[in-house]
């Protein structure tokens, strides 16, 4: 592309399309040319479908943590919070 004096384009320029046709998809294989896709992505679609078929929450265990708390007879171990808080920055580090 060139520019001349006056500051215009002398080539013209078209933005390259972001759709392939199958026949150059084919003749990308032919070239030897190949995509490959993060497996991140292949892990976070598995999270989505297994997110999308479980409940949001357990009701029952929402109403017996509310039973509990009303009468007084809720409590909260410290240790095992910190534990699974560690247990979920390892697993999340290692992933």
């Amino acid at each position: 592309m060139k520019i001349d004096n006056s500051g215009k384009v002398a080539a013209s320029f078209t933005a390259p399309s972001r759709t392939q046709s199958k026949a150059d998809t084919a003749s990308a294989r032919a070239n030897g040319e190949s995509v490959a896709i993060n497996p991140f992505a292949s892990r976070l679609q598995g999270m989505e479908q297994a997110a999308a078929s479980s409940p949001a929450f357990d009701a029952d265990k929402v109403a017996a943590i509310k039973s509990a708390i009303a009468s007084g007879e809720f409590s909260i171990n410290p240790d095992a919070i910190a534990d699974s808080l560690i247990a979920s920055a390892k697993e999340l580090l290692a992933g």
